[in-house]
């Protein structure tokens, strides 16, 4: 029988998180969901990167829907705005936040696990993350930098993120200079603001075309981060899932097939949704019941459950 989540009442937006500066949220679960409900096989933690300039209201019903999948599971969520995913250090910034608050819940959920059995932990996922677009990818790719610094230097294994599920949607993609400057306009909150940033966002992708495109320098949004996922040293993993359509004007369908053919050839296990009809980051608005059937039979798959039928 599916647990029963009463969430939690909101002012507005994200009001009903702890907000960890600058762009950083936590939500812990209910003291009477935690007593009440036994779900040993929620992950130990979710952490969700959001899309760029994502608004609190959007958002918030991604958070909301999480808690109704898994009621005894914290979750960190962690903005991204223009200039946070652009200028490598203020995403940094804000990933050293996210690493710090994930390290210490994965480290009590570790001693859990350890007071629980005379052996170590089985080998089996304990966080999950969902990543929206190039920016929810790129503040991922600056938290595996941001966790390895939390480290230990006498635990060296620690110096990865533990074994995961990922959700990746709508992304990742390399740069070009069409959807960079359609994922900016798209990011303005207004059509008045879209105007007015339009001047600064050519001067700014054409910046970006000539260090990429004529220097050879590779970029952290569409280069690094997604070289960075699909390597072995840096992600331990048990299972993702890419999401994405044809009708997406960002994130081109070739683009994600091409990482996600490069991830099995690294020897991840990839799962693929195709949406038809949804844009950029709008494939739960198309068919929620779908969608969020994928991410809970990810979950459910990467802990190594049987699945009785396939999406």
């Amino acid at each position: 029988m599916a647990a029963t989540y009463h969430l939690p009442r909101a002012g507005g937006g994200l009001s009903f998180m702890q907000k960890l500066p600058p762009r950083v949220y936590l939500l812990r679960p209910s003291s009477d969901n935690m007593t009440t409900t036994s779900r040993t096989n929620d992950p130990a933690l979710i952490i969700v990167f959001g899309w760029m300039n994502a608004g609190g209201g959007p958002i918030a019903k991604y958070v909301r829907q999480y808690q109704a999948l898994f009621p005894t599971s914290p979750l960190l969520l962690v903005g991204c705005t223009f200039t946070g995913m652009t200028i490598p250090w203020l995403g940094l910034r804000e990933a050293r936040i996210a690493a710090v608050t994930a390290r210490t819940i994965l480290d009590q959920d570790r001693e859990q696990e350890r007071n629980r059995s005379d052996v170590d932990a089985p080998a089996r996922p304990r966080l999950l993350i969902h990543a929206f677009s190039n920016a929810g990818s790129t503040m991922l790719y600056h938290l595996y930098t941001a966790f390895a610094a939390t480290s230990s230097p006498d635990i060296p294994k620690n110096t990865i993120l533990p074994l995961h599920v990922t959700v990746f949607d709508s992304t990742p993609a390399p740069f070009t200079y069409q959807t960079l400057m359609q994922g900016i306009l798209d990011g303005a909150p207004s059509a008045a603001a879209r105007v007015a940033v339009m001047p600064i966002a050519y001067l700014y992708v054409a910046l970006v075309w000539l260090v990429v495109t004529v220097l050879r320098v590779p970029d952290h949004i569409g280069d690094l981060g997604p070289r960075a996922h699909n390597d072995p040293a840096r992600v331990r993993e048990a299972l993702r899932v890419y999401i994405y359509g044809p009708a997406d004007r960002i994130t081109p369908v070739a683009a994600v097939e091409k990482h996600a053919d490069e991830a099995e050839a690294r020897g991840f296990r990839v799962w693929r949704e195709v949406f038809e009809g949804s844009g950029h980051v709008a494939h739960a608005r198309k068919d929620a019941d779908r969608y969020w059937r994928i991410v809970r039979q990810t979950w459910e798959a990467g802990l190594g459950a049987r699945i009785e039928a396939r999406l």
